[in-house]
């Protein structure tokens, strides 16, 4: 494996070169249990309010922008990382 800074790694990806093997070992990375990625419309997608303190949602907007995607995603994105590591949790626990 070989030490890259983040963003040297994020012009590889961009450039869309293939990085997951030449810079992250599996067997010490940590992940979850795969999900798989589907359409919206093949989801049933409901709407929901939440309410979120002002400190967080300007955490979240920062977010937003260093990555360049909306609110939404930063939030459901960070809502299946969470969901993620409660299952990985579980699972070790066991």
């Amino acid at each position: 494996m070989s030490n890259i800074s983040t963003e040297e790694l994020e012009h590889k990806i961009e450039a869309g070169e293939e990085v997951v093997d030449r810079y992250f070992d599996s067997t010490t990375t940590r992940i979850g249990t795969p999900r798989p990625m589907t359409s919206r419309r093949h989801q049933d997608v409901l709407t929901t309010h939440l309410d979120i303190p002002n400190p967080m949602l300007d955490e979240l907007d920062q977010m937003a922008r260093e990555l360049n995607i909306s609110r939404q995603a930063v939030i459901k994105m960070m809502l299946r990382r969470a969901l993620d590591e409660h299952y990985l949790a579980k699972r070790l626990i066991v």
